[in-house]
């Protein structure tokens, strides 16, 4: 099953890789699960931790060397879709648009735009959903 990883669970498994969002990314890594990113995430992804980690940015892209090999980076449509109004934050939607190009079947997250959408496809779940799978 396709897993489309959301830029916060990066953040977070990269900057704390002994938390619950780096297990529930480390888990995405393996079968049965197919782990997907889009374009957009890693631009964002290197936005933010020029923004608010600075000092961290040799150790992400360290980690995204190593990571990026096992995980399919999918390029983000331009033209939006309808599903996307259901989620709250217009700069989030480009990642939804992504995971229904890709055909994720998850989308791991922790951010509550998401969290809190009426989107049902992909399924939007939790680190803590995601690690009682």
């Amino acid at each position: 099953m396709k897993v489309m990883l959301d830029t916060n669970i990066i953040i977070s498994a990269a900057l704390f890789p002994k938390g619950r969002a780096a297990q529930a990314f480390f888990k995405s890594l393996h079968p049965p699960y197919e782990p997907v990113v889009c374009d957009y995430v890693v631009d964002e992804l290197r936005r933010k931790f020029r923004e608010k980690f600075p000092d961290r940015l040799t150790e992400l892209e360290a980690f995204l060397f190593h990571t990026l090999a096992y995980i399919r980076v999918v390029s983000t449509p331009g033209e939006e879709l309808r599903a996307e109004s259901m989620v709250r934050d217009p700069k989030d939607r480009p990642i939804l648009r992504a995971a229904l190009n890709a055909h994720a079947g998850l989308f791991l997250t922790g951010d509550k735009d998401f969290l809190e959408s009426s989107v049902t496809d992909p399924c939007i779940i939790s680190v803590a959903g995601f690690l009682e799978m």
